[in-house]
């Protein structure tokens, strides 16, 4: 899992599906916790699927600095 998640350090897939939970379009979530499903909850979520969501490689930087 490692390999997927290069900058991402810190965001899980629990995390990232309860988030996804209040997403605003309904049908990107959909198809996100559906991808989601193929992973163990405490896994950490692979950059890609972070990137097409949106979320930055500096946003994910200081999401680990703040750990």
């Amino acid at each position: 899992m490692s390999d997927l998640a290069k900058d991402n350090k810190s965001i899980t897939v629990k995390a990232l599906k309860e988030y996804l939970k209040s997403y605003p379009d309904e049908n990107v979530a959909q198809i996100y916790l559906e991808v989601l499903d193929n992973f163990e909850d405490d896994e950490l979520v692979p950059d890609a699927i972070l990137y097409n969501l949106g979320f930055s490689k500096d946003f994910l930087r200081r999401e680990t600095d703040e750990s």
